[in-house]
């Protein structure tokens, strides 16, 4: 059982029975990864970005958005200042949009996502030549937010039927700043897979494309646990397309802003979501960026895709 010390870990307000949680496995890099993902769902590895590296895009994140008003002094400290400057700034979707792509594509947020460590580790898992997608999914979760129960299908499944997504935080996280869970075994869960399998968020928007079951309802219904873990800088999370995942509560007293970042990846010689690639990826419903709540300002309180 994991020690979650005074702290609750929550989840749409709602507190985490210490029954339900337990710690994510670290994988054994140097065994089969492939396997272990089959196996477990997901592989958690420990140190594969360089830590210098993450920190370096954690600050080139926090200066863009103290640029907006959104980050305390000083900015190394990752507090939200609880205002923002963002819309006056950029005031439409498509303006947001090309403020948040700017921010993703920093050169010290590429360097980690994107970079030699994590595409040694890819090759190692698909044993033959990988590619990303050249649109990532940043995330700055302020106090009280968290995202959904989902698995990432629906979402992205328009081309390789091998595609993985990459979790890695860009900042130290707590347990109370609301790290990323996965529920136990649930990628061999039936009943999930053929309620999303082949489900399209674009073509399909009136269906909901993540899971409205309750997390904590979902989990004991399932015997399941949540599975988590406190994030180091260099840590990454990988699992594929039918892992049900989401985050808990960023419960930070003291208003840390929570930073990670989400890649996919794929063999190279499979096809690629059209939607995701090229120098200006259209993303969901031609926005680009601008589909993201984190390109919206902080201050803006909403569920993340």
């Amino acid at each position: 059982m994991m020690q979650t010390s005074k702290h609750s870990l929550t989840v749409n307000g709602a507190v985490v029975p210490e029954s339900s949680l337990d710690e994510l496995r670290s994988a054994d890099v140097n065994g089969d990864i492939a396997q272990q993902l089959s196996d477990n769902g997901y592989l958690f590895l420990r140190g594969v970005h360089d830590p210098v590296e993450v920190d370096a895009a954690r600050l080139e994140v926090l200066h863009r958005l103290a640029e907006v008003g959104e980050v305390k002094d000083p900015v190394k400290c990752g507090l939200a200042s609880g205002t923002s400057r963002r819309r006056e700034t950029y005031p439409t979707t498509d303006d947001l949009g090309t403020f948040w792509r700017s921010v993703s594509e920093g050169k010290a947020v590429r360097r980690v996502i994107n970079g030699p460590r994590i595409m040694r580790v890819m090759s190692q898992l698909f044993q033959e030549p990988v590619q990303h997608f050249a649109f990532a999914w940043l995330r700055a979760m302020t106090a009280g937010r968290a995202s959904p129960l989902h698995v990432d299908h629906p979402y992205m499944n328009r081309g390789s039927k091998r595609l993985v997504t990459c979790w890695s935080p860009l900042c130290l996280i707590s347990l109370t700043d609301g790290p990323l869970y996965i529920l136990k075994d649930s990628h061999k869960w039936p009943d999930i897979r053929q309620q999303f399998d082949g489900h399209d968020v674009d073509r399909e928007p009136s269906r909901p494309g993540h899971i409205e079951e309750s997390p904590i309802t979902l989990a004991q219904r399932k015997t399941s646990k949540f599975l988590t873990a406190e994030f180091n800088l260099g840590d990454c999370l990988i699992f594929g397309m039918f892992t049900v995942h989401g985050s808990f509560d960023n419960n930070s007293s003291a208003g840390l802003i929570r930073l990670s970042c989400d890649t996919r990846f794929q063999p190279a010689a499979d096809p690629m979501d059209e939607r995701f690639a090229g120098p200006n990826p259209p993303a969901h419903n031609g926005l680009g960026y601008g589909c993201l709540s984190a390109s919206r300002p902080l201050t803006e309180a909403s569920a993340l895709r």
